[in-house]
Order: structure tokens, then sequence, then C-alpha cells
């Protein structure tokens, strides 16, 4: 077992993970159409942006060169993109449609997936 040369990458993991549970709680909520005492979608999205930096910052120190981890974090970018179009779309019409937070959270996953597959863990 080979542990990266970066931990950052690691983190940037753990942080997206939390992120995507995160993202779980706001979509049921959202779904159940209940509401939070605090702005879940916005807690989540700034994890979301956390790991997508630490990813980034690791990148360019040159740490992590897999291909896996460079497309993981173009994943990270295109789901950042969509919360925020989600963001802006609940405070103009207040509902969403179920498919566009599942095409959401299928891309946060998908970053996941690959990001693990680039690890050397």
């Amino acid at each position: 077992m080979q542990l990266p040369e970066s931990g950052l990458a690691i983190t940037s993991l753990v942080v997206l993970v939390c992120a995507i549970l995160g993202g779980a709680l706001t979509a049921y909520v959202r779904l159940a159409e209940k509401n939070t005492p605090i702005d879940t979608g916005l807690l989540h999205g700034r994890a979301g942006a956390a790991a997508a930096v630490l990813l980034l910052v690791s990148i360019l120190a040159g740490n992590e060169t897999s291909q896996n981890i460079q497309f993981a974090l173009g994943l990270l970018v295109l789901t950042i993109m969509g919360g925020t179009a989600l963001y802006f779309l609940i405070r103009r019409k207040g509902i969403l449609p179920k498919r566009v937070i599942f095409l959401h959270a299928m891309f946060a996953l998908g970053a996941v997936y690959t990001l693990i597959s680039g690890l050397s863990i």
C-alpha cells in the first residue's frame, strides 16, 4: 500500500465526502419540502468548493499527476457550477425538479469515485 505524496488529495477526499453527506441532507430536506434553521445547501456547497480548492492546490504543487485526479477536479468544477445553478433556481422559483437534484448528485458521486480510483492508497 503506497500513500500519495500529498495529504492534500486525501484531505480533499474527506472534505468532499462530508460535502456529499451534507448534500444528501439538503436533498432530503428539499424533496420532503421541509425547512431547516440554517441553509444546508450553502454549507455543503462551501465544503465542496473547499475540496475542489484543496485538489487544485495539490495538482498545481505537482504532488498529484494522475489523469483520474485531474478528471475528478473537472467533475467537481461541473458539480459546483450545477450546484450554483440549483441555488439560484431555488431562490427564483422556489422548487427544483427532482431530476436536476439527482443529476447534481451523480456528478458529485462520479467525482468521488474518480478521485478514489486516482489515489494510490
